[in-house]
């Protein structure tokens, strides 16, 4: 290695962007999971107890507006990474050696890893919403 930083192109991108890109859908889809879990089972409650919601309608109102903005969240993150792969991506030269070993081309690897994940949360947040919309709610 030479004495040239292991990461030359990390003032193109910014650390944020690079971290928004790869939690922000997984973040949503845990939110999404969380949310569609609570809310529902607070749904199923006995009409004894005291948090028993009102309308149905207004918690699968809820729930598939959180879910369309879990989708535009992973998007963005998608969006925000691939914009700074595109801007990172000839950072170094080099195989996977190099970014194991001595870390070579890390603002580089933030950006695919931000492309991989957000697409696959995105994935689980569409299968999510499939449930959340056509799974009925506890009827009593």
């Amino acid at each position: 290695m030479s004495g040239a930083h292991p990461a030359p192109h990390r003032g193109r991108v910014s650390f944020t962007a690079l971290v928004f890109g790869a939690s922000a859908a997984p973040l949503f889809w845990l939110g999404q999971m969380m949310l569609g879990y609570g809310a529902s089972a607070i749904a199923c409650y006995g009409s004894d107890h005291p948090t028993t919601i009102a309308s149905a309608s207004a918690l699968r109102t809820a729930l598939v507006l959180f879910d369309a903005v879990a989708i535009v969240a992973a998007l963005a993150a998608g969006t925000v990474s691939f914009l700074a792969w595109r801007e990172v991506r000839h950072e170094t030269e080099g195989d996977k050696t190099d970014a194991l070993e001595i870390g070579d081309g890390r603002a580089r690897f933030m950006a695919l890893w931000g492309i991989m994940s957000s697409l696959c949360f995105f994935l689980a947040i569409m299968f999510t919403t499939i449930a959340s919309v056509t799974v009925p709610l506890c009827v009593r």
